[in-house]
């Protein structure tokens, strides 16, 4: 972890961190001594698991750093899991080490007050397989809803992930970027990864970005850059973002799903009027946060591409019979790139693992190349049914609502029905819909079942709750 921690040995005189709820700040050389300390305190001759239930706190970030110092394993949580889930995941991983910002509902755990320092410590003695000595981070795979499956992560998938984001974002010491995103979410912590390695300030805050006082507090510590998912802009747009006055902001940045084409437009023509950069981008947790960017310029004709393979990475489109497609053929999108993660794990035992995926990542996502080199996503190999003999990408599906039909949508089902709910924000009713997607995709209506809400649920990461839809039919 040398290149990730050079600007604290610098002793870099550069404003590190803002929290904005306590009104603090932490230049580089404040924040190390800090680091410093608290890695004393947790370090041990053998490796160990540390969970760390975060906010958007300096608390949360310097504790994160401290046992990425330290040498151990840190599964990061959010603060506001469910207690239950938590408890779950506490059983299930053993932690030796927790960090919690308030009481800690676990047996076998004795609070530990030194200085600076609170943390819990397992009292009870359990032998486990020695820790992989590469790996370094642990996120669920469902963001920050607790999954009990884990993507491990080494310290040179963080490391090369934050370097390439640097490097096309163009990120700088001058840049300060706002946590408007979960610290466990692998899109907010590669804000926070990126900026340190750039020298580059944060500011902190649980805020909303929704209320005016998060943009207020924007403006007066003169940000840089916000980072969101889909449900971010469309809140950003329902709110009326183009009567803001940010005269700081340089940067917007999205992932974590698909944007449409309609709010692509509507930013990037927003951004082109302020000199600012909109990137849309394309990840996953398995590759630590970023596969690839479209870069600004090519906006707004190529909107809906995801672009090109961030630096260092490269992307493949693979059939189904293993042969690289050509352009303009649908295949699965194959990344490799030293930010691959390591493989999962579903146990405490499985943090034992080395790497398994040596770079090469099956994301999942089907999509193809044009002869100009950039990558369209079609749909997920995993989100298709048959109905009457057809085959449905539920993605296709769902984006054609939103297109032919002009209303915001999400699409689940089985080979027995197709589910769409849409919001009840819309003019239409939901025997327009049925009959409209009956009609195009030639289905009788008995195999389509159509619902209205007041908004589609969505999960912390703004990403479509596609559980939480289903179970509404």
């Amino acid at each position: 972890m040398k290149d990730f921690f050079k600007e604290f040995d610098k002793k870099s005189q550069n404003i590190f961190l803002t929290d904005g709820d306590t009104n603090v700040s932490f230049t580089y050389s404040e924040a190390s001594e800090i680091v410093e300390k608290t890695t004393a305190k947790i370090r041990t001759p053998d490796k160990k698991l540390v969970f760390l239930f975060c906010e958007n706190s300096y608390r949360s970030v310097l504790n994160y750093l401290a046992v990425l110092k330290s040498g151990h394993a840190v599964l990061l949580l959010n603060n506001k899991l469910n207690d239950d889930i938590s408890s779950e995941l506490i059983n299930l991983y053993s932690p030796e080490i927790i960090f919690s910002p308030g009481e800690l509902k676990a047996e076998s755990y004795t609070k530990i007050e030194d200085g600076n320092i609170t943390c819990f410590v397992r009292t009870e003695k359990k032998e486990f397989p020695a820790i992989f000595n590469r790996l370094a981070v642990l996120l669920s795979t469902s963001g920050t809803t607790g999954s009990p499956k884990l993507v491990r992560l080494s310290y040179t998938n963080i490391e090369s992930n934050a370097a390439s984001i640097i490097n096309y974002l163009g990120i700088t010491p001058g840049d300060k970027a706002v946590t408007a995103l979960p610290m466990s979410y692998s899109y907010g912590l590669s804000v926070i990864n990126s900026h340190v390695m750039a020298g580059a300030s944060l500011f902190l805050t649980e805020l909303s970005f929704i209320f005016k006082d998060f943009w207020k507090l924007f403006n007066k510590y003169n940000c840089t850059s916000f980072a969101g998912v889909p449900y971010s802009y469309q809140l950003l747009k329902k709110s009326r973002f183009e009567k803001l006055d940010i005269p700081s902001l340089k940067t917007l940045t999205q992932a974590g799903g698909r944007l449409s084409n309609e709010l692509i437009e509507y930013f990037h023509k927003l951004a082109s009027s302020g000199n600012i950069k909109f990137y849309v981008m394309y990840g996953q947790t398995e590759a630590t946060a970023r596969i690839s960017y479209l870069p600004p310029e090519l906006l707004p004709a190529k909107a809906g591409s995801i672009g090109i393979p961030i630096p260092g990475g490269e992307i493949s489109i693979v059939r189904d019979d293993g042969i690289l497609a050509a352009p303009g053929t649908t295949g699965e999108l194959v990344y490799s790139g030293q930010n691959v993660m390591l493989g999962y794990a579903e146990s405490r035992d499985d943090l034992s693992k080395q790497d398994e995926l040596n770079g090469i990542l099956h994301t999942g996502d089907l999509g193809y190349q044009t002869e100009e080199g950039l990558f369209y996503i079609t749909g997920r190999l995993k989100r298709f049914i048959k109905l009457q003999g057809l085959r449905l990408n539920l993605d296709e599906v769902e984006k054609m609502v939103e297109t032919k039909i002009n209303i915001e949508a999400a699409c689940t089902g089985n080979d027995e029905e197709l589910m769409i709910l849409f919001s009840s924000m819309q003019p239409l009713n939901e025997s327009d819909v049925l009959k409209n997607v009956s009609v195009y995709y030639n289905i009788k209506p008995s195999f389509i079942s159509v619902k209205r809400t007041g908004s589609i649920p969505v999960t912390n990461s703004g990403k479509k709750d596609y559980n939480a839809i289903s179970k509404l039919f």
